[in-house]
């Protein structure tokens, strides 16, 4: 019954807030911001590399690539390596722009971690770059809250996939939430100012 009251107030409030809220421009195509990066700790060199060659996506996406294909296939990888290994490697497809092949390794590093947040969180965005709004949602709302520290990043990624779908108040609801945990979150800063609520 809470639950539900609270379901209420919170629906009550976003329709308000649709009432007032106006976009004033589309927004430049912005990618979806907040990817992990999966870090190994003790992890074999090829998963350690393919995490480095993560966290540099836009140059030789290619080698890297390549390095995290190894970590994935290296025998005796655990679970957790081989999920960081394919979550990275999506980060690497995606930024080559192979949405199709980024998309295979966030299904096999979901399959295998279903609650990480950090691959919620690259998934979410692999999902958005794809036209997958929904998708992205569905997958974020399903995960464990990131760390303090990098929540902005999965409420950022909410906001874009709502506001891809057209749902502009929920959107610029957690706009709101990105940046009120990570106040100077450019990105954010950028797609809200596509907004403008009546009296602002």
């Amino acid at each position: 019954m809470m639950k539900s009251k609270l379901f209420d107030a919170r629906t009550s409030r976003l329709g308000a807030l649709a009432g007032l809220l106006t976009l004033l421009a589309a927004p430049a195509a912005a990618g979806p911001a907040g990817t992990y990066v999966r870090t190994m700790e003790g992890g074999r060199p090829a998963a350690e590399r393919c995490a480095a060659a993560a966290a540099h996506a836009g140059h030789a996406a290619a080698d890297g690539i390549a390095i995290c294909t190894k970590a994935i296939e290296a025998a005796g990888a655990s679970v957790e390596t081989k999920a960081a290994s394919l979550t990275n490697r999506a980060l690497l497809f995606r930024s080559a722009g192979d949405l199709d092949a980024a998309l295979e390794d966030c299904g096999g590093a979901l399959a295998l971690v279903p609650d990480h947040p950090g691959t919620a969180v690259t998934c979410s965005a692999v999902y958005i770059n794809a036209g997958k709004p929904d998708a992205a949602i569905g997958l974020l709302e399903g995960a464990p809250l990131p760390a303090p520290g990098v929540r902005y990043r999965y409420y950022h990624n909410l906001a874009l996939a709502h506001h891809d779908l057209g749902q502009y108040a929920l959107a610029y609801d957690f706009l709101q939430k990105t940046l009120e945990t990570n106040p100077g979150f450019t990105p954010a800063i950028e797609l809200k100012k596509q907004y403008r609520v009546a009296g602002e």
